[in-house]
């Protein structure tokens, strides 16, 4: 079995065990998750010599699917600090994204598949260096701080902007539950990895971070 088949069995092997979380304890574990991204959103966006002329803050977060870690309790604990929160909406033409300032979820509608997304005519943020930190989605992380996504690429691609910018990548951290921690992710060259995972039970980060 090559890579490519063995990400298409884990992939659904992950969707079934994330899915296979039980609403109570996924609430449970949701609430414990959004407390260690606020913590970690605190020390590392606020206070580090932030004033009133300084660039505010910007994170990259998503809008849960299916089964995901639901991140809203830090979209909205972002919204009333002032940190900007960027959301992505793909451009299927293109197979890539464009990030759009969501400052409410008014700013955000129903799109392909059910997912919710920003509207077409909220503003899109274009300078990737105003970015701080990043919140990514996945179905199975390992402790190398591999990632499997979804097969389509789009984070894979959007990672590598900011080398071909001539930019720093802002630190990347995914949210995930303890089950979808496996002990090895299959990897290709392109597929990149987190800095940090964040789980109900942890907070783990390349020792460089």
């Amino acid at each position: 079995m090559n890579i490519r088949e063995r990400k298409i069995e884990l992939r659904k092997e992950m969707e079934e065990l994330r899915s296979s979380i039980m609403s109570e304890e996924r609430e449970e574990k949701q609430q414990r998750i959004n407390e260690r991204l606020i913590k970690l959103c605190s020390d590392r966006l606020l206070g580090h010599g932030q004033n009133e002329t300084s660039a505010p803050p910007t994170i990259m977060s998503y809008m849960p699917f299916r089964s995901e870690p639901d991140v809203a309790p830090l979209m909205e604990w972002c919204w009333q600090k002032g940190i900007r929160v960027l959301v992505p909406k793909v451009v299927a033409d293109t197979k890539t994204m464009n990030l759009h300032v969501i400052s409410s979820y008014e700013d955000v509608e129903s799109g392909a598949y059910g997912i919710r997304e920003p509207r077409s005519e909220v503003p899109i943020e274009h300078d990737l260096s105003t970015l701080s930190m990043i919140l990514v989605p996945g179905l199975a992380f390992d402790l190398d701080f591999g990632r499997l996504g979804y097969g389509g690429g789009f984070y894979d691609r959007f990672m590598q902007l900011f080398a071909a910018r001539g930019l720093k990548r802002p630190f990347a951290v995914a949210a995930a539950f303890d089950n979808q921690l496996i002990p090895a992710v299959p990897s290709s060259w392109h597929d990149f990895r987190v800095d940090g995972i964040v789980t109900e039970s942890k907070m783990v980060f390349k020792s460089e971070t």
